[in-house]
C-alpha cells in the first residue's frame, strides 16, 4: 500500500494539470496530502514538494467565451497566431481635471485614423467572344455517292419460280377434305390402324377385300359416318368461302386455273365454289350448243368432233332461226352487267363482250 501510494505521488508530481477534472482536482489532492501525512517515513515538507507542482499552477479550461491560441494545423506549415486583442465596451473614466492637481485640463489626444482609399469600381468584363479564326476551315470534301447496285438478273427457271409462288398465294388454301364415302372411311380406319398416311396397295387392297364382303349393318355404318363427315365438312368450307370477299375467291379461282396450266403434276387445283360469284356469260352460241347437246343427236362423240358439227350447223342457220337465240344472248348480258356491278363493283368492258 506504502509503495503504491508513493509511486501514484511520483506520477501525480509530473501529470498536467489539464488531464484532471475540474470538481475532482481539489478532492483528489486532499486525500493524498492526507495519505502522505500519514506516512511514517514522510516528512510534512517533502509531501509538500511532490504535490507542489501539481496544484501551484491553476489549470486552464477551454470555452467559447474565451479566446485561445490557434494551433497550427498539421498539414500546414503556418506558425500559431498571436491571440487577437479584445474590444474593450467599457467606458474608460476621463482623467482628473486641472482644479484638483492645479495643472491645466489636457483634452485626450485623438486617434488619427487613416481615411480609407476609395475603392475604384472594377471594369465590367465584356462578354467573351469567340476569335474569328483568320485561316477559313477548310471544306470537307462531298462524300462520293456510292454506285448503285446491279440488279441480280434472274434466269427464266427462277422468274418462272416467283410467279408460281405468287399464284400459290393468291390461290387460298380452303379446309383440308375428310371421307366423304363409305369406302374412304374404311380405308382411313385402316391407314390409322396402320399408322401410315399413304394409300399403300397392300391397304388398299386389303379394304377392297374387306368392303365388298360387308354386311349390310356394316355397309350402313360406314355410310352414315360418311354422310356426317360430308355435312360437317360442308359447314366448314361454307364458312371459310363467307370469310372471304367475292373479289378473293375470283381471284383464287384464276390463280388457280393458272397453277393448273403451269405446273404439271398430280395435284390438281379444282376452282372454290361459291354462291355469290356472278354466272358466267353465255352467248347465242352457247345457247345453241346447250341446246343441241341436251337432244342426244351427238352421243357416245368426242368433243372437238361434235364441236365441229355444231359450228357447221349454227353458220348454216338463217337469220330467222337464230333471233331467239341471239335475244337470249342479250338478255344474259345485261343480266351479267348488272350481277358484276353489284358483286364485283366494276363495270363490263361491252368490247369484249359479245352477245
Amino acid at each position: 500500500m506504502i509503495v503504491q501510494t508513493h509511486r501514484a505521488l511520483a506520477r501525480l508530481s509530473h501529470c498536467s494539470p489539464q488531464c484532471l477534472d475540474k470538481h475532482g482536482l481539489s478532492a483528489l489532492g486532499f486525500n493524498l496530502t492526507r495519505v502522505a501525512l500519514r506516512r511514517p517515513y514522510l516528512g510534512r515538507h517533502e509531501a509538500t514538494d511532490i504535490l507542489r507542482p501539481a496544484f501551484q499552477t491553476p489549470p486552464l479550461y477551454r470555452s467559447y467565451a474565451t479566446d485561445a491560441v490557434s494551433r497550427p494545423k498539421a498539414h500546414t506549415g503556418r506558425t500559431t497566431t498571436a491571440p487577437r486583442k479584445k474590444t474593450s465596451t467599457a467606458k474608460t473614466t476621463p482623467p482628473a481635471t486641472g482644479v484638483e492637481t492645479g495643472a491645466a485640463p489636457s483634452k485626450p489626444a485623438a486617434k488619427k485614423t487613416k481615411p480609407k482609399a476609395k475603392s475604384k469600381p472594377k471594369p465590367k468584363s465584356k462578354p467573351r467572344t469567340k476569335a474569328k479564326s483568320t485561316k477559313a476551315r477548310k471544306k470537307s470534301p462531298k462524300t462520293k455517292a456510292k454506285p448503285a447496285k446491279k440488279k441480280k438478273t434472274l434466269k427464266p427457271e427462277e422468274k418462272e419460280r416467283l410467279v408460281v409462288k405468287e399464284l400459290k398465294a393468291k390461290a387460298l388454301s380452303p379446309p383440308k377434305r375428310v371421307a366423304n364415302s363409305a369406302f374412304a372411311v374404311l380405308l382411313a380406319e385402316k391407314q390409322r390402324e396402320a399408322r401410315t398416311f399413304e394409300s399403300s396397295g397392300s391397304v388398299a387392297k386389303e379394304c377392297s377385300k374387306m368392303y365388298r364382303s360387308f354386311t349390310p349393318e356394316q355397309r350402313e355404318h360406314y355410310n352414315h359416318i360418311a354422310n356426317h363427315n360430308k355435312a360437317s365438312y360442308d359447314s366448314t368450307y361454307r364458312n371459310w368461302i363467307l370469310s372471304h370477299s367475292p373479289i378473293q375467291i375470283l381471284e383464287a379461282n384464276t390463280a388457280r386455273a393458272a397453277l393448273q396450266k403451269r405446273l404439271k403434276s398430280h395435284r390438281s387445283w379444282p376452282k372454290l365454289r361459291d354462291e355469290r360469284l356472278v354466272t358466267g356469260l353465255r352467248t347465242s352460241f352457247a345457247k345453241f350448243n346447250a341446246q343441241r347437246h341436251r337432244s342426244g343427236d351427238f352421243a357416245g362423240m368426242k368433243l372437238g368432233e361434235a364441236a365441229k358439227l355444231i359450228g357447221a350447223e349454227w353458220r348454216a342457220l338463217s337469220e330467222n332461226d337464230k333471233k331467239p337465240f341471239l335475244q337470249e344472248g342479250k338478255e344474259d348480258l345485261a343480266r351479267y352487267e348488272q350481277e358484276v356491278k353489284a358483286v364485283y363493283n366494276r363495270d363490263v368492258k361491252r368490247a369484249t363482250v359479245k352477245a
